[in-house]
């Protein structure tokens, strides 16, 4: 191929090196300018983009946006012969999906962190409006054509392939990516579709999912119904599997994954209407204008974690999802950036505050300072009490005439009275079975409170609270011991670090694999395997889609890479392992200092409580011991 072609004003470029090689064509540096790139169609796809570019470039879209590498002028062989266009040159520019998947973010993009995501995000929408605000629709979403730069800012490319109109003319787009395409476009032709911004405004709800969701794919997840489904066939189904309505959708998430809620309700709201079947009507999703409101609004809101400064979640969450969540993987999500590994907090001083103050002393019995007010019997128990003085007095009476027969006239009948009247003087003498029920329950309550009530007007509490804040100011001196000693059993283990450091570089997304495509990796990368080291350390048969033969195919790609690995001596301790090691000393650091502060307003809080519980017995408290004694009073 000629490396000369000429613009549309016959000036010659000269074509340098290539920058990227796709299905339709490949892009060339230009050496006459370097802001500038071409794309030189594959032979015979040119004469199909000629008229649908040299409508764009006379549209002029490139004016429009420096979001969208759009056309600027159509380039031809020294005989006039089509052969692409040139556009602006996208430089320093990564993959989006570099940025979302953890794996690779380690690398590509080492400093991004959780505010970072939330930007680019923002910056994604802003794009699509920008895109739509042409008319043009992108057509076929995918993360292939959107970059992503160090500064979170946000660019798309392969513009030739947008859906754009020119006067009554509608040039398609003809392809597109079953993982982003939104299920009324299901089977559709797409020579023959005319796509809408509502179609676009799908995908891009996926991205902005992954980009939030580290990498994972809104619809991946795990059925609960009868066998797995592949990602296209939940989305026709609209099986969001994060969604609030499960009972409707039958999915539930995969394991170790950020939940709706983390991110606020309009957050939420807005995916679960992007991802529903009214979303499928005209209109029906949120637009990116939409977007770029709601992450707008999220971003400004967010709070920094107090563990982690790479930490930043919705206001009106209770504490800090990525946290938990690494917590629960046993791995950083983001580099870690914690202000200081020194302790700002002098322990000495905190623990002499905490042990200053004597506890309560032994509280007095409650029922002496507790003013009963005058009791009288209940009707119910008058009547009881009238009702037993009847029966003694009809007992009492049985007894003498019991007595006189037995002696006087019959002596078996005398004596079958006598001991009648005996058992109905016993049981009058007894309290109402009402009444004794009434008695274990007012009593029952009396200790519950009375034990409550002492425990807090007493020693018991303080000294339990006390006990807890010294245990958690020993924890944090032996803090500087705890991280020597993993600092140390990292160099012992440097062998180890560096074949897991190994193994986590190759990525599965980068890897050719046998029945591994595309829709098989988003699964697996959603499911939390981005690695040869997660295919290694962990069983993949519990991903959707993936049977034994997949699996054999994986773990027969993960032992390949295993073979690469060499160990060098001579290289240091991985310095990433280090920053674990010291992020994670450094975040129990600040989560023990956290509480370790609120120690001395604690006591003393608890030390005016007490006093305050015997100056001033609770209603809880004077209620339950009233009841008892009413209870007692009725029962005589």
């Amino acid at each position: 191929m000629s490396t000369t072609v000429f613009g549309s004003d016959g000036k010659k470029l000269t074509l340098g090196m290539m920058l990227g090689k796709g299905g339709e064509g490949t892009v060339y540096h230009i050496h006459e300018a370097g802001d500038l790139a071409v794309k030189i169609y594959n032979p015979g796809k040119a004469s199909e983009r000629k008229a649908k570019i040299l409508a764009m470039t006379s549209a002029a879209l490139h004016k429009t946006t420096d979001i969208v590498a759009f056309p600027i002028d159509t380039v031809s062989d020294k005989n006039g012969t089509f052969m692409g266009f040139s556009m602006k040159k996208v430089a320093g520019f990564k993959n989006i999906h570099e940025l979302y998947g953890p794996g690779s973010r380690r690398t590509e993009f080492p400093s991004a962190d959780a505010r970072f995501l939330v930007r680019s995000a923002f910056n994604l929408a802003n794009a699509f409006a920008a895109i739509h605000n042409t008319g043009c629709v992108v057509g076929d979403v995918n993360h292939s054509g959107i970059l992503v730069s160090n500064q979170a800012m946000v660019t798309l490319i392969d513009s030739d392939s947008f859906q754009f109109n020119k006067g009554p003319e509608v040039y398609r787009c003809t392809v597109g990516v079953p993982d982003y395409t939104p299920p009324e476009l299901r089977g559709a032709d797409f020579e023959k579709m005319v796509r809408t911004a509502n179609h676009d405004n799908f995908g891009l709800a996926v991205l902005i999912f992954q980009l939030l969701f580290l990498g994972r794919h809104p619809f991946a997840g795990k059925h609960l119904g009868l066998g797995d489904i592949d990602i296209p066939t939940a989305i026709g189904d609209h099986r969001f599997a994060y969604s609030a309505r499960r009972a409707e959708t039958r999915m539930e998430p995969p394991p170790l994954t950020p939940a709706l809620s983390d991110f606020g309700n309009e957050v939420s709201d807005a995916f679960e209407s992007a991802f529903s079947k009214n979303g499928d009507r005209p209109g029906g999703r949120p637009n990116a204008a939409s977007w770029v409101q709601i992450l707008g609004k999220l971003e400004q809101g967010l709070v920094e974690c107090s563990a982690d400064k790479s930490h930043a979640y919705f206001r009106g969450g209770a504490s800090c999802p990525w946290c938990r969540l690494e917590k629960s993987m046993g791995r950083s999500l983001f580099a870690a950036k914690i202000s200081s590994t020194v302790s700002t907090l002098n322990i000495g001083d905190l623990i002499a505050l905490i042990n200053r103050p004597a506890p309560p002393s032994q509280p007095p019995a409650p029922e002496s300072i507790i003013a009963v007010p005058s009791l009288t019997r209940s009707p119910a128990a008058a009547a009881a009490s009238h009702g037993k003085q009847l029966t003694l007095f009809a007992s009492v009476a049985g007894l003498l005439i019991g007595f006189f027969l037995a002696n006087q006239l019959n002596g078996f009948w005398g004596t079958a009275l006598v001991i009648a009247s005996i058992i109905m003087m016993i049981r009058a003498r007894r309290p109402a079975e009402e009444f004794r029920v009434e008695l274990q329950a007012a009593t029952a309550a009396w200790e519950e409170k009375k034990k409550i009530w002492e425990e807090h007007a007493g020693p018991a509490v303080f000294l339990k609270r006390k006990s807890h804040y010294l245990s958690l100011a020993s924890a944090h001196a032996k803090l500087p011991e705890q991280e020597r000693e993993r600092l140390l059993e990292l160099e012992r283990k440097k062998r180890d670090l560096q074949f897991r450091s190994h193994m986590q570089g190759h990525l599965i997304s980068r890897a050719k694999i046998g029945g591994i495509g595309q829709s098989r990796t988003v699964t697996l990368s959603s499911f939390g395997f981005d690695s040869a080291w997660d295919v290694k350390t962990r069983s993949v048969l519990a991903v959707p889609g993936i049977g034994p033969k997949k699996a054999d195919a994986l773990a027969n790609w993960s032992s390949s890479v295993e073979k690469k690995f060499v160990f060098n001596s001579h290289i240091a301790t991985n310095p990433q392992a280090i920053n674990e090691v010291k992020t994670d000393i450094a975040r129990q650091r600040a989560d023990l200092e956290g509480e370790l502060r609120r120690a001395p307003d604690e006591l003393k809080e608890l030390l005016d409580t007490a006093s305050d519980l015997r100056r001033n017995p609770p209603p809880q408290l004077v209620e339950a011991y009233v009841r008892l004694k009413q209870v007692q009073m009725d029962i005589g």
